[in-house]
């Protein structure tokens, strides 16, 4: 009888056959969409989930299914499609292998190199190997009838890189993923952000193709609930949602809908494919971000809990033996009777008149053996001449004397004591007649201080240790109390220079410190999470994440403060920002900051009563100055044109680039007239500006003008929008092109002739 097959066995044959499956049948999915342009291609996705899953064993089972997809469903030949089988089985491993050289290896989507690594290894390594050893086939033999294009190579690295990293994050979260996520992540934004962002894009994808980039604008919206996603949601659903938006957006275009179809040139597919891989990248990053804060954050939090609770139980310690011992000091002036304290009497020479029972028993002898002898005799020569010596000092004048000494018994430990002296008078006649001695057994108390003095070195040891810059101030005055080496760090200073001193100089606003401090007194003593702009000791400043809590620093008032440095992520949100509303060839505003801007104004004008004109500006037969000074000549000329717009205008004024040579300006409170003549001053600039090179030939002659048009806003008028006043604008440059160029035109309400 044959033998059944191991269970290792029967997993990998159930796990090849998944493989190949999902393979084939995903290939099969995509072909039946639209053939011609593969966007994603989720079997390379597959390919790499299948090799972060089960490693190097599941290359049998991806050599075969894209074998047979490209075989059987493409058509190729079966030498080319057994070399690009190779190829996708040689580019994950290839992928598995860097991961795996990762320091502290790769234990899947954790912290953010994590992310890094993956995009690098299996993203862009592991697909450029694919693509390689396609182009190789496709040059090499041919795909039947089909004609390989010249980027093959290029088009097959960025589909395969832009699957792998849209889809194979989702499937190997959802490998990895528990149970107890899932349900932490069961509540309201759970079930809000997800429909948004699709009902978004659905919205948006299909909304009617045209030439408005109003669906280009409504879709960057939908970046708005996956950024939120991935701030405070699991990465699984973030990875999730992004692959589920991606496949939306590429099944829309394909069928011919949404702004990404009415893109214009052959290369619209693969800018599509980049900002889908440039989403999915960042929204990786920033979960893996949000986890790495979260995991810290935590950390913090542990720490803080964990010695917060050492702190006060050494401290209800502390002040449980501090009230015993001044309760047992307080009964020193009662009577002998029933005292738990060792109390002995003496005469004005020493000798023991009268002791209790607790004394009997701390030196192991009655009160005959007692009475009449010193305490040299009774508590040996160390305590004994303590004793003595307190006794001369309390009848030299003294009223009271106290000291702390040890008692060496000889048949037990050493005990240490407090020995407190007083005068005793007769009541009549304030004679002295001896002294009253009360002994207070304090060796537990000293083995608690012990205790807490080394609890207190470790807990300083490890503040000043911790990689996590800590700082203590007074709650007063801002008086620096404590700070440890990696505070020392990150402000460029060192506690012992500025001990005491006053820190709230290192607030770039001393205004936050207030704002902080009663932001605490109202959320109950602990903020975290708040983001404060510093100024080092240099005088260089720096973005800090912080967690703040009210406490007691040595019998003061302090905020302990926790930071993280986050300038790097500062600034490049401020890069990112500057990126989005400045126009990257001229430097002025770009189109979609103009139009915002212009409809503040607007709504301002209209709120105030005030005049505003905006100006639409055209330089005249650029195409020709283009194609005569050529691509660097003309982006030279347009740069030029943008500064001379910028040096006649006002402060106020705004210039913006539309697109192309296409130029538009608003000038707020002001009428046409004025408007005209800044038109006028601004054509006649452009005439002397020295924007244009030497002509290539003798016979060409090139002159810079432009043509301008104008629409003024009154607030009698019915303007509902920007985009109607600049239409006007156009309108009236427009007439101003078909009245010769080089013109200033205002708008009259009568539409240009056709030409």
């Amino acid at each position: 009888m044959p033998a059944f097959p191991t269970r290792p066995l029967l997993r990998w044959l159930l796990w090849s056959a998944g493989v190949v499956a999902s393979y084939v049948l995903l290939a099969w999915g995509v072909l039946g969409v639209r053939s011609g342009d593969v966007v994603l291609w989720p079997s390379a996705a597959v390919a790499a989930f299948a090799v972060l899953a089960r490693g190097p064993s599941m290359i049998p089972a991806i050599v075969l299914a894209s074998w047979l997809s490209d075989h059987l469903l493409l058509g190729w030949g079966l030498q080319a499609s057994l070399l690009i089988a190779l190829g996708d089985a040689l580019g994950p491993l290839l992928g598995l292998w860097v991961l795996q050289r990762r320091p502290g290896g790769w234990q899947g989507f954790q912290v953010m190199t994590d992310g890094a690594w993956f995009i690098g290894a299996m993203g862009i390594l592991a697909a450029a190997v694919s693509a390689v050893v396609g182009a190789t086939a496709a040059a090499t033999f041919g795909f039947g009838s089909s004609p390989a294009s010249s980027n093959l190579g290029l088009q097959w690295w960025i589909t395969d890189m832009t699957s792998i990293v849209v889809l194979t994050p989702v499937a190997e979260l959802l490998r990895r993923q528990k149970w107890s996520t899932w349900r932490l992540a069961l509540h309201w934004e759970a079930a809000l952000l997800p429909v948004l962002a699709v009902g978004g894009t659905l919205l948006v994808y299909l909304l009617p193709t045209g030439e408005s980039a109003l669906p280009i604008g409504l879709a960057s919206l939908v970046m708005l609930p996956l950024l939120w996603t991935a701030l405070r949601l699991p990465l699984v659903v973030t990875a999730a949602l992004m692959a589920a938006i991606s496949v939306l957006i590429v099944t829309a275009t394909l069928l011919q809908h949404g702004p990404m179809y009415s893109m214009v040139g052959p290369d619209r597919f693969m800018a599509m494919q980049i900002i889908l891989l440039a989403l999915s990248s960042a929204l990786l990053l920033a979960g893996l971000m949000a986890n790495e804060r979260t995991l810290a954050l935590k950390q913090v939090r542990d720490i803080t809990a964990t010695l917060e609770k050492k702190v006060n139980r050494r401290t209800a310690a502390l002040q449980i033996a501090q009230a015993t011992t001044h309760a047992q000091l307080r009964f020193q002036e009662s009577l002998l009777n029933a005292l738990p304290n060792p109390v002995a009497f003496s005469d004005p020479q020493g000798r023991f008149t009268r002791v209790n029972t607790a004394f009997n028993l701390l030196v192991a002898l009655g009160s005959p053996e007692i009475h009449g002898r010193t305490g040299s005799q009774i508590l040996g020569p160390s305590l004994g001449r303590i004793w003595e010596e307190m006794d001369s000092e309390l009848l030299s004048g003294s009223l009271q004397v106290t000291r702390e000494a040890t008692y060496l018994h000889p048949d037990h430990d050493p005990t240490v004591w407090i020995l407190n002296k007083a005068l005793v008078r007769d009541a009549v006649s304030r004679q002295i007649v001896g002294v009253v001695t009360s002994m207070q057994d304090i060796t537990a108390i000293k083995q608690l201080q012990q205790q807490l003095s080394e609890d207190e070195q470790r807990f300083r040891f490890l503040a000043e240790e911790s990689p996590v810059p800590l700082v203590i101030t007074r709650l007063g005055d801002a008086a620096l109390l404590f700070s440890n080496k990696a505070a020392d760090d990150l402000f460029r200073a060192t506690f012992s220079q500025n001990a005491g001193l006053s820190m709230r100089q290192v607030w770039a606003d001393p205004a936050d410190r207030d704002r902080l401090v009663n932001r605490l007194q109202r959320e109950g003593g602990v903020v975290r999470g708040l983001e404060a702009k510093f100024r080092r000791f240099d005088g260089s400043e720096v973005w800090l994440l912080l967690s703040v809590t009210r406490g007691r620093y040595r019998d003061d008032d302090a905020l302990i403060f926790a930071f993280k440095d986050i300038t790097e992520a500062k600034e490049r949100e401020a890069e990112l920002r500057n990126l989005a509303y400045t126009d990257a060839l001229t430097g002025i505003p770009n189109r979609r900051y103009f139009l915002a801007r212009a409809a503040l104004e607007l709504r301002k004008a209209q709120r105030e009563g005030s005049p505003f004109a905006v100006l639409a500006l055209d330089i005249d037969r650029f195409k020709q100055i283009n194609d005569t000074l050529g691509h660097q000549g003309g982006d030279a000329v347009i740069r030029c044109f943008a500064q001379t717009c910028m040096q006649q205008l006002r402060g106020q004024d705004i210039c913006g680039r539309l697109g192309g040579d296409e130029f538009a300006i608003l000038l707020p409170q002001t009428t046409r007239q004025v408007a005209f003549d800044v038109a006028q001053r601004l054509r006649l600039s452009f005439q002397e500006a020295s924007c244009l090179p030497a002509a290539p030939r003798a016979d060409m002659h090139l002159t810079l003008t432009a043509s301008i048009g104008i629409a003024e806003f009154l607030p009698t008028a019915s303007i509902v929008d920007v985009d109607e006043l600049l239409d006007r604008a156009d309108q009236a440059l427009y007439r101003a092109k078909q009245a010769g160029r080089n013109r200033v035109e205002l708008w009259t309400g009568e539409f240009p002739r056709a030409v």
